[in-house]
């Protein structure tokens, strides 16, 4: 039985290692990518970063632009797993929304190594990963649905959500922000999805929870 087991123990063990080598090559590009900008990176920096050989790099990914968004998507999902925890029993999608933006414009408040990252490969990985879009869809699928939201356009919608949140992104990281810009921006968005003001402002200044998140 324990030679049978082996091979099957051994396979483990190499997937194992696999994926700790690929996490260390996203961790080590997370770096160099949040010191410059993502068109001004090498494979080679990051070869450098991770302490490998460059044909190790190659067994992973096979351009800088395929590990950048392996970057983005890995530090979008993480959030967006976090914030799914935190607002998954709230029934409003408004309110839903309003967290997602704010939770992701606080992150780069906090912190602005993570916030650059996300800003320099936001175009890149069209946009940052799968899972922002569908919870952004998602969210105003169902306000479009029960009337909280009033949309002529459900892409520009989107583009609007994302490209606002970027953008605003970039001003909080600029230093040319105030502390709750997250809310004034959340307030915005929502207003132009139909919301009244009155309950926008409420809803964008609602207390938020801090989130449960551990940096890539």
């Amino acid at each position: 039985m324990s030679n049978t087991m082996q091979p099957s123990r051994r396979a483990s063990i190499g997937l194992e290692k696999r994926e700790r080598t690929r996490l260390n090559l996203i961790a080590a590009a997370y770096r160099v990518f949040a010191r410059k900008e993502a068109d001004a990176v090498t494979i080679d920096e990051i070869v450098t970063e991770a302490a490998i050989a460059r044909g190790t790099f190659y067994n992973y990914f096979q351009t800088r632009e395929e590990v950048l968004t392996a970057v983005a998507v890995a530090l979008s999902d993480e959030m967006n797993h976090s914030i799914w925890a935190q607002s998954a029993q709230i029934e409003d999608p408004a309110e839903r929304m309003a967290i997602a933006i704010r939770q992701f414009l606080h992150q780069a408040i906090r912190d602005s190594t993570w916030g650059w990252v996300i800003v320099r490969s936001g175009l890149v990985a069209a946009p940052l990963s799968e899972t922002i879009k569908t919870g952004v869809t998602t969210d105003l699928e169902a306000g479009i649905r029960l009337g909280r939201f009033q949309v002529v356009n459900k892409q520009a919608a989107i583009d609007l959500i994302l490209g606002t949140g970027l953008m605003a992104m970039r001003t909080i990281l600029g230093g040319h922000s105030e502390p709750n810009y997250p809310e004034q921006i959340t307030e915005l968005i929502l207003k132009t999805l139909g919301v009244g003001e009155g309950e926008a402002h409420s809803i964008a200044f609602q207390v938020l929870e801090p989130l449960q998140s551990n940096r890539i």
